[in-house]
């Protein structure tokens, strides 16, 4: 009786498009080693620097996910991550701490007091979006677009446009090495997988994703579940300011350009319906993974491009800071079609 009652459970797990996602990354780790004869992909150098930024926007598109499941979407953490890498080099260097050339390098207490600062901003920005969506019934996609642009500027406004130098060690353990980053996003993902997959708030979310009206007449708490995804998705986006300030010991209001996009693109071939409801955030990470595995190995298998254009010879170099916009965009037209084209008829 035990294993005819399992079947269904086996059955629905090997149907789970994460098989679909490991079998893509496995295609595409091939198709590289095929396609570079030099191997470089797979170099030590390679390996990290790629663990390094799937850590990095991994915290990011953890958050995303979480929106995106409840029904709504953050288009802001890209402006977030620049506000908060601001905020938190300010409070060490000047607000918290004498940040004059001979000044001592700010103390454990001072450090640790600017991160905690820094995630409260984040969760604050977070509840802020929920109180105009629950309270004025804006979109999200508005609510989040409006506040995009203003923390930017205030990011623009605190840094004074300069770029403010943060090379305290206690400060950068968490984002200057790849191991240090990485370990902190699987600690993310690994607690917020559970509470969306084995928790009753979990389960909230989900629902109210699937149909928010259905959720309100269900009893749910509507603006609180609101408000937890949002406030959930600002202090991830905050931490990940934290993480890329850490890495390179530098704050800009020019960080975090289009990081929106990698969040939710990950999200999105991840397996998560824009629509809500859908999605997990093992999925979330697998596309993550996949993604980041095709920008860098795009910018190494095609490195150049070599084309006659009205009998001019024409030679591009190329890397993968230039093609990933090319990629990011082709990935979210075929993920979004894909999602479209075999999401369940209700």
């Amino acid at each position: 009786m035990g294993s005819n009652s399992d079947r269904p459970r086996i059955s629905a797990a090997l149907r789970s498009p994460e098989w679909g996602l490991l079998a893509s990354i496995l295609m595409v780790l091939g198709l590289i080693y095929l396609l570079d004869p030099t191997r470089s992909f797979f170099q030590e150098a390679s390996r990290q620097s790629l663990l390094h930024q799937i850590g990095l926007y991994g915290v990011l598109a953890v958050g995303a996910a979480v929106v995106i499941i409840s029904g709504g979407i953050d288009l802001s953490v890209g402006a977030v991550v620049a506000l908060s890498s601001v905020v938190a080099a300010r409070l060490m260097t000047s607000w918290l701490h004498d940040g004059a050339a001979n000044a001592t390098p700010p103390s454990t207490f001072v450090i640790a007091a600017s991160i905690g600062l820094t995630l409260l901003m984040g969760l604050g920005i977070g509840l802020f979006h929920a109180f105009l969506i629950n309270k004025f019934s804006l979109p999200p996609f508005i609510a989040t677009l409006a506040t995009m642009s203003g923390l930017r500027s205030l990011a623009s406004i605190i840094s004074e446009n300069k770029t403010i130098n943060v090379p305290f060690p206690e400060f950068r353990a968490l984002g200057r090495t790849p191991e240090a980053t990485f370990w902190t996003f699987a600690a993310v993902a690994v607690v917020v997988s559970v509470m969306m997959g084995a928790t009753v708030l979990g389960r909230h979310l989900f629902a109210l994703g699937g149909n928010e009206a259905a959720a309100r007449l269900s009893g749910l708490k509507i603006r609180k579940l609101k408000a937890f995804a949002y406030g959930l998705s600002g202090v991830l986006a905050a931490l990940t300011g934290i993480l890329f300030a850490g890495r390179s010991g530098q704050a800009s209001s020019q960080l975090g350009i289009s990081y929106e996009l990698f969040a939710i693109t990950a999200a999105v071939v991840g397996g998560c319906s824009l629509a809500g409801g859908v999605g997990s955030i093992r999925g979330t990470v697998l596309g993550l993974v996949l993604l980041q595995i095709l920008i860098r190995g795009t910018g190494i298998v095609v490195r150049k491009v070599d084309f006659t254009l009205f009998k001019t010879h024409v030679v591009i170099e190329l890397n993968s800071t230039q093609v990933e916009g090319l990629v990011l965009g082709t990935v979210i037209i075929l993920a979004v079609a894909i999602n479209q084209r075999f999401r369940p008829k209700l």
